[in-house]
Parts: structure tokens; C-alpha cells; sequence
């Protein structure tokens, strides 16, 4: 393609492709706009240039070229090699049997959506402005069918930073309250160097395996004041509201780090609905993920502490109607979202999969799937329960309670036909059988995340 284009003395190939989308796709309904291109620009000009062509032979009328040029030629052909000579080469008897040839040729290629109009077999007889104007059509045609595809799962993608998935900040129980207690002896220390520590206590794990070792969870002490110590504990309808908030950035994200929005659209989002619980259920949500923090070491035994919102304003929260959200995201998040550091998920079986623990555990699927091909690991993929841990914390009381729920959640998946097609456990492993990666979730689509 990039030779025929500078056939026709079109050398920047980027600003011609640039501005062809800007024309014709940017402001418009990409669907609509390539279906009138297809029609009016692409198919009526094919089956246009065969009438002319096929006219203008059995008419013997017009400049000597096309098929009028191919019967010309193939009629000095028989002059030297004769008609076996047509035969043997052609498969054909008869002068005109080649002709018809020629025309049913052109005719099948006239009604095939998939073939270009440069690749008619007469095009280099054409002049340069209509194979210059035919080059657009061609290059609008491979514009539109990338920007539907690009289009289409665009609509149906859900993306989570890396950081959501690879720190077990959501349960993967709801409607679990937590008990709390002072910093245990882990992060003591640690607090003498961190003062944002002291302003946390720790969360009691209902099973104490169901967190790394390595690991502590925190929620703010004002947040205990203020629920009496009935601490609600981050479950995956909390995952589903930070992956949707996250969807509402704006351009003043990237220097702000906030996000602004209605209160009511997450309300709807959530719930369907914009009763009274509906708000009051949202609102806590909000101020779950703005009150959880994960606090430990890494591998080098540096101390951290990560978050996912750094604070959450609600406006005008007496008015369900008026009330405003900012939210500031985290620098961690922050920095995920502008490095592309994401776990993405194309298909509409994962809307399906909201309301449930499936939800949050697709995205932890996804990113092993992902993980499994990078590295050349053999299927079935095999992981010890206790991996789970680093991204879903089990919140349940007993190892057998919280296997059940994960192998529970597991089946809700693989009912969905995507991400995973088996599994089965032997002793402490599980293993997986993912489908195959699309090309296209392998590509990065900078499109959906920066503005």
C-alpha cells in the first residue's frame, strides 16, 4: 500500500491518514459514517467503472484500453500461438469465451465488499486523479473498519489499574463487618518513620491466612469514630464503583488528579435506581475506598503504604439531585493510569459478571491469562490458592469457607465462555485452562484511558 501511495506522489502516508479520519470520522457516528462511504464512495464507483468497461467493449466505443485493450491483445495472441496455443495457456476455445473470462472477472470483483478499488486488474490504466481520489476511498475503508472495531469494544471494556488487582484491598465477601485493633507489632517501627500511619488501625483478618504475611490492612480511625466501630469491609461492589469512577475522568484528570462527577450517575450505575438506600449505600462506598489503605514490605523489605483514593468530597449531599463527588485519586493510581498500567477486559460477559465476587475475580484471571502467555507457560496454568491472596482477600473464617466461594465464583466465569474455559483442583493448586488471547488484547488502546 505505501508504494502505491507514492505512485500518486503521496509521501506523507501519517498526515494523509490523519487527515482523512479527522474529515471523515472524527466528529461523526463512525458506523454511519463508513456505511455511507461504503455505498455511495466505494461500491456504486466499482460497479460504476465495470458498466463503463464492459459498455464501452461490446460497444467499441471509447480509449482503446481496458477490456477493449484486452481483447486488442488477446486477438494478436491468437495471431501468433493460434487457437491451441489459446487453449493450452488460457483453457479457453474461443476469442470470445477469454472475453467473457475478463468480464465475469471484473463483474465478481465489482460485488466483492472485501476487495480494494486499487486492486481492479485495470487500474493502472486510470488517470492519476482518479487513482489519487480512489486511494482515498481505499484508505477510508481500512480507517472505518478499524475505528468500528476500536468503536465497538470501547463500548464494552473495563479497565482496572494494575494496582487494584495485584494489592488485596477488596474482600472477596460482602456484607462483612470488621473488627479493628491499634497497629499491630508489623508496623509499629514503620510508624515512627510514617506519621500517616498514626492515624490508622489495623483490620482483625477473619482468617489469618487470608492476607500475605507481608501485609496489613488499615482503615482510618475517623472512619471508625464515626461507624461506632462497625467497620463495613471493602467487597467487590466497592471494585465495581472504583473501576466505574474511574471511567468519568475528564481531560483536568491528568494535572488535578480529581475526578468530578454527579452523585446520582454512580448511584444509577450501582443500583438502577435513585431511592433514598440507594444514595445512602453509594455514599459509604465512597468513603470505604476513601478510608482503606494497604500498608507492608516488599521483596527488598522497603516499607509502603497504598491507597486508592486520597480523599472524597461529596457537595450538596443533603440533595441527591445536586450533590457533586471529587474524588482525588491516589498517586499510585494516578501513576498506573498515565503509564498504561492496566488490566483490561473486552466483551460483554463481563457487565454480566457485576453484582458478584466474579467481577473483581475476571480481572485477577485476566491479568495471569495475560502473565501466562508473556512467559511461555504451559496450559493448564497452575497456582497455589495462597497467590490469591495477593490480590483478593479472603475474608471469610475458615480456608474451606473461602475456596468454596473463590471455586464458586471460578464456575460463574467459565459459565460466561471467556477468560476461562476449565479448571480443577488438586490439594492446595488450582489449575487453569485459559482460551486463547486475541490479537487485539494484546494492543494497547491509549484511546480508552488518556484524554
Amino acid at each position: 500500500m505505501e508504494e502505491i501511495l507514492h505512485s500518486v506522489s503521496i509521501f506523507d502516508i501519517q498526515e494523509f491518514v490523519s487527515t482523512l479520519y479527522q474529515e471523515h470520522y472524527a466528529l461523526e457516528n463512525i458506523e454511519s459514517a463508513y456505511k455511507k462511504i461504503r455505498y455511495y464512495s466505494f461500491m456504486k464507483l466499482k460497479r460504476r467503472w465495470v458498466k463503463t468497461a464492459v459498455r464501452n467493449y461490446q460497444e467499441n466505443r471509447g480509449y482503446n484500453k481496458e477490456l477493449r485493450a484486452k481483447h486488442d491483445m488477446i486477438s494478436a495472441y491468437v495471431k501468433v500461438a493460434g487457437f491451441e496455443g489459446l487453449y493450452k495457456e488460457f483453457h479457453v476455445k474461443t476469442i470470445e469465451d477469454y472475453m467473457n473470462l475478463c468480464i465475469t472477472e471484473i463483474e465478481e470483483w465489482a460485488e466483492d465488499p472485501n476487495q480494494l478499488i486499487h486492486t481492479y486488474p485495470y487500474w493502472s490504466q486510470k488517470t492519476v486523479n482518479q487513482k489519487t481520489t480512489t486511494l482515498k476511498t481505499d484508505v477510508l475503508m481500512i480507517l472505518g473498519e478499524v475505528a468500528k472495531e476500536i468503536d465497538s469494544t470501547k463500548r464494552v471494556a473495563h479497565h482496572s489499574p494494575t494496582l487494584a488487582v495485584d494489592i488485596p484491598f477488596f474482600g472477596m465477601s460482602d456484607r462483612i463487618k470488621n473488627k479493628t485493633e491499634q497497629l499491630d507489632e508489623k508496623l509499629n517501627d514503620a510508624s515512627q518513620l510514617n506519621l500517616e500511619l498514626l492515624n490508622y488501625d489495623s483490620v482483625v483478618p477473619k482468617y489469618k491466612d487470608g492476607v500475605p504475611q507481608n501485609l496489613s490492612v488499615l482503615v482510618s480511625k475517623e472512619f471508625i469514630q464515626e461507624l461506632n466501630g462497625k467497620v463495613p469491609d471493602l467487597d467487590a461492589k466497592d471494585f465495581e464503583a472504583f473501576t466505574e469512577i474511574l471511567s468519568y475522568r475528564d481531560i483536568s484528570f491528568q494535572t488535578s488528579r480529581k475526578i468530578i462527577f454527579p452523585l446520582v450517575q454512580l448511584v444509577e450505575k450501582l443500583y438502577a435506581n435513585k431511592s433514598g438506600k440507594s444514595y445512602d449505600l453509594t455514599t459509604k462506598r465512597l468513603m470505604k475506598l476513601g478510608y482503606y489503605r494497604v500498608a507492608g514490605h516488599n521483596e527488598e523489605g522497603d516499607f509502603f503504604i497504598r491507597g486508592l483514593f486520597s480523599s472524597v468530597t461529596i457537595k450538596n449531599a443533603t440533595t441527591l439531585a445536586d450533590s457533586q463527588v471529587i474524588v482525588t485519586v491516589a498517586e499510585e493510581v494516578y501513576d498506573d493510569l498515565l503509564k498504561q498500567q492496566i488490566v483490561s477486559i473486552y466483551g460483554e460477559q463481563i457487565e454480566q459478571l457485576k453484582g458478584s465476587f466474579a467481577y473483581h475475580l475476571a480481572f485477577v484471571l485476566q491479568k495471569e491469562r495475560i502473565a501466562s502467555l508473556q512467559t511461555g507457560e504451559q496450559s493448564p496454568v497452575r497456582r497455589h490458592w495462597r497467590q490469591f491472596t495477593y490480590s483478593i482477600r479472603f475474608n471469610k473464617s475458615r480456608k474451606s469457607e473461602n475456596l468454596r466461594e473463590l471455586e464458586a465464583n471460578l464456575d460463574r466465569i467459565k459459565e460466561h465462555e471467556f477468560i476461562l474455559k476449565d479448571w480443577h483442583r488438586s490439594g492446595d493448586y488450582y489449575f487453569f485452562t485459559f482460551y486463547p488471547l486475541e490479537s487485539w488484547e494484546l494492543l494497547n488502546h491509549p484511546d480508552t484511558l488518556l484524554l
